[in-house]
């Protein structure tokens, strides 16, 4: 399969082939960071180091939610133009991409970082500082990630670093969503990568695998009645409370091992909503689940006892039934585990990481999981990973807070892997 995905770079596919898949060695070695050239890319992200910051904080009080990222979007193709990049654009959905052109000979890799937040339009995005700690919503998810690649732009340029293949930078829309953007950029831009690197966690995280991710909005409806008149009557209120109350009661396989804080498989109600008024049944009402698991046969079974469950509830309390279905990728094309733990990509996406990490910390080691665009790239058998540039805390809630330090030698970190990956 790999040879079939590297025809058009008969050098990348020899070297892999030449390496048993059982034992891919990493292209990232300490000796890359000793060409001048490199070492002056890396020099610069120390000079920059409170500009960096100074406009990470910018570009986080910039609200982007899904499907509203276009004040990031133009931010960041603004950004692109001054880097001179190549064949920049802005797609009909705001997906912004442009190509750092190599000198030929080399894999094409994307290092995607999406624009967009969770958080509605309205939320305080003013960071608060207290002393290297940052404190905002989005200041880590995605945010850091974003700066963080278009800083690595920046100082491959600033250093005159040359690469033989070329690389793309995609800032991606409505990752959050399902992953909508890299999807529908994977499919329309008519770029055909090698590898793609989603930056997009933490940068003591590396991961390798893609969790099934299933969504759903189940709706139960009935005519409504006056409060006067709602005692014993149909009630999509009680519906909904019946269903997610038996959700929870699903008996859930084991908590998988070696997964840190994560805790899968798991199915969660994210959102409940319905009705118009106070005093009155409502006509509709609704909640949502996010099921994820590791493997594709346990999520079979959860998403059939998710769907009976939800549809139970509403005969039970005689109410109408519909159903809305998001994700739900598909990764029958997805490279085994094993091949995609050994592959050099991840291989060196793991050296670059711990060579970078902070003093102190454990070892960072690669995970088969996650949620990040990299999924859609490997769901196409695109070679692909999951990796940060900064010590992001509490994603996805108003609490969110990072170390502003830590962005440094996560720039250099994507520098290193931006270097040793498209010069083979």
């Amino acid at each position: 399969m790999i040879l079939l995905m590297l025809m058009s770079k008969p050098r990348v596919a020899l070297l892999l082939l030449a390496l048993p898949l059982c034992a891919q060695n990493p292209w990232f070695q300490p000796s890359l960071l000793e060409k001048p050239e490199v070492h002056k890319a890396l020099q610069s992200v120390d000079d920059r180091a409170a500009a960096i910051v100074e406009e990470w904080i910018r570009l986080v009080e910039i609200p982007a939610p899904s499907t509203k990222e276009q004040l990031r979007a133009k931010y960041i193709r603004a950004e692109m133009e001054k880097l001179g990049l190549a064949d920049i654009r802005t797609d009909d959905i705001s997906n912004v991409s442009g190509v750092r052109k190599g000198t030929g000979g080399g894999p094409t890799v994307v290092f995607a970082a999406h624009m967009d937040t969770v958080f509605p339009e309205g939320t305080d995005l003013k960071v608060k500082r207290e002393g290297d700690i940052l404190r905002a919503p989005g200041v880590g998810d995605d945010t850091s990630n974003l700066m963080a690649t278009l800083e690595m732009f920046r100082a491959l340029n600033r250093g005159g670093v040359k690469t033989k293949g070329d690389l793309i930078f995609l800032a991606s829309v409505q990752e959050e969503l399902g992953l909508l953007g890299a999807k529908h950029w994977l499919e329309t831009s008519g770029y055909k990568p090698d590898m793609f690197i989603a930056v997009d966690v933490s940068s003591t995280d590396v991961w390798y695998g893609a969790l099934r991710i299933d969504q759903f909005k189940f709706f139960y409806t009935s005519p409504g009645a006056h409060t006067l008149e709602s005692r014993g009557a149909p009630s999509p209120a009680k519906a909904v409370a019946k269903a997610i109350t038996a959700l929870y009661e699903i008996p859930l396989p084991p908590v998988a091992e070696g997964l840190g804080s994560f805790k899968l498989p798991t199915v969660n109600v994210g959102m409940i909503g319905g009705g118009t008024v106070v005093n009155a049944i409502p006509r509709e009402a609704w909640f949502t689940v996010d099921l994820r698991s590791l493997d594709s046969a346990t999520q079979d079974r959860l998403e059939s006892a998710v769907v009976s469950t939800a549809k139970r509830a509403a005969e039970q309390e005689g109410v109408g039934f519909r159903m809305e279905k998001k994700m739900g990728i598909d990764y029958s094309k997805a490279l085994p585990r094993k091949d995609r733990l050994n592959h050099p990509l991840v291989q060196t996406a793991l050296a670059a990481s711990n060579y970078f990490r902070k003093p102190g910390t454990p070892e960072i080691v690669a995970q088969d999981v996650g949620s990040t665009d990299a999924n859609i790239a490997l769901s196409m058998a695109i070679p692909a990973v999951a990796v940060g540039a900064n010590a992001e805390r509490m994603p996805h809630r108003l609490e969110e807070n990072t170390d502003a330090s830590s962005i440094v030698p996560g720039i250099k970190s994507l520098i290193a892997l931006a270097v040793a990956l498209t010069n083979h």
